[in-house]
């Protein structure tokens, strides 16, 4: 191998362009040429000089960012703290909600005998409320669980109020009978308010991007 296309092979060698053969060819001129020895060693030390170097400084421009930023950014909220004290009202009421009708539905599931329809399913309408108090209990507890309970409770609600409005209308049971279903709606409508005051804030969509052009 000549020294032009050794040197040649140098270059190339650093750049992960030779083949074995190559390389072996490149090995073997170099053992035996100090020229290209010498060579070799000063194309290394300038090829690690221009990767391995300081990184330019680069200016800070985070104040200036934030300036050109700050009229596309959303206005800070003021009154951060009102839907927090809004919902310790409605907690403290699903709380009593909840508590109260739990005391009316756990009778219901160790009753034997009813008056009025079979001690069975008496126990399954016990089963249901007790299991709508421990829901309403565990959103007084945690109300960012509002929204998954609030299908559910409002479902149950509506049914439970057409049957005893028909009930009523058809004489079946007289509007005092029905006095504790209001529980149940009054449980809804603290549901629908935590659900509301623990909404997500969504961006307004009306201002333009500030990395927009």
């Amino acid at each position: 191998m000549r020294c032009e296309l050794a040197r040649e092979a140098l270059s190339a060698q650093l750049d992960g362009e030779l083949n074995p053969l190559e390389e072996e060819g490149l090995a073997a001129h170099t053992k035996g040429c100090a020229s290209c020895r010498g060579y070799a060693r000063d194309l290394h030390a300038v090829h690690r000089s221009v990767r391995v170097r300081a990184a330019a400084p680069v200016p800070d421009l985070t104040r200036s960012i934030m300036a050109a930023a700050a009229p596309h950014l959303p206005a800070p909220r003021q009154h951060a703290a009102a839907p927090i004290r809004h919902r310790s009202w409605a907690r403290y009421g699903l709380l009593a909600v909840g508590l109260t009708q739990l005391a009316l539905a756990l009778p219901e599931l160790v009753v034997h005998t009813h008056a009025d329809h079979s001690a069975s399913l008496t126990r399954e309408l016990g089963a249901f409320g007790v299991a709508l108090a421990i829901g309403l209990l565990v959103v007084a507890w945690q109300p960012q669980r509002a929204s998954g309970l609030l299908p559910t409770t409002f479902a149950l609600s509506a049914a439970v109020t057409v049957t005893a409005v028909a009930d009523v209308a058809l004489g079946h049971s007289g509007p005092t009978g029905q006095a504790t279903h209001f529980l149940e709606l009054v449980g809804l409508v603290l549901l629908w308010h935590l659900a509301r005051s623990t909404r997500p804030t969504r961006p307004s969509s009306s201002g333009r991007s500030p990395l927009a052009a």
